[in-house]
């Protein structure tokens, strides 16, 4: 594969979606769902719509930490670890915004250990090359997204060049809740051992 980006299907990822709750979605529901959706869009959002405070809820068991990335009530949470190596590209207008009171378990009282960020996306690309691309799923009407292949791996996902200039962490409106990195930072959590914690595959640049 001469020259690549990652793409990643976490954002479709069920099993990312964890058994959490945040202080943002108890007192301000209504902030809580427009950062989602702004968030989903690839716009900035507020820090101050993003948790300070997240638990596990009533059926969540005891978990040491959390992992590296996972949905906590729709906001997207990452490691200390991860964020360390986000922080060092360009994320537009993206940002990372500390957990600032911590993780806890179900009692709420009881921290879980590491720290935390919400994870904000803040660019979005129009790159995909359908044709190019294999197996994936077309759009249920005209006008709508592609959706995934059933079945993920390294050189399904084509995309332009284009894709290569601007920010290093983008959405594309083309392909369903899918979530792109620059093969630089791509290549950098992978050597950081969470290419899997993030669901990333390579997709080729044609």
């Amino acid at each position: 594969m001469s020259d690549y980006v990652w793409v990643s299907n976490a954002l479709t990822e069920v099993s990312l979606t964890g058994k959490l709750e945040t202080d943002v979605w108890q007192n301000d529901r209504e902030g809580a769902r427009a950062a989602q959706r702004a968030n989903e869009e690839g716009e900035p959002v507020s820090p101050e719509v993003c948790p300070k405070r997240v638990w596990g809820d009533d059926r969540a068991p005891f978990f040491e930490k959390l992992p590296d990335l996972i949905s906590a009530q729709a906001h997207w949470i990452v490691s200390a670890k991860a964020a360390d190596i986000l922080r060092k590209f360009d994320l537009g207008q993206g940002g990372l915004y500390p957990v600032s009171e911590g993780v806890y378990q179900a009692d709420n009282v009881t921290r879980a250990k590491g720290d935390y960020f919400t994870w904000i996306f803040g660019a979005t690309k129009s790159g995909l090359l359908p044709d190019q691309s294999q197996g994936l799923r077309p759009p249920q009407a005209e006008g709508l997204w592609y959706n995934f292949p059933w079945k993920m791996s390294d050189g399904v996902v084509a995309v332009s060049a284009d894709v290569l200039s601007g920010p290093d962490v983008w959405l594309d409106h083309n392909l369903f809740q899918s979530l792109f990195l620059s093969r630089d930072l791509g290549d950098a959590l992978d050597q950081a051992k969470l290419r899997r914690a993030f669901r990333m595959y390579k997709a080729i640049v044609i």
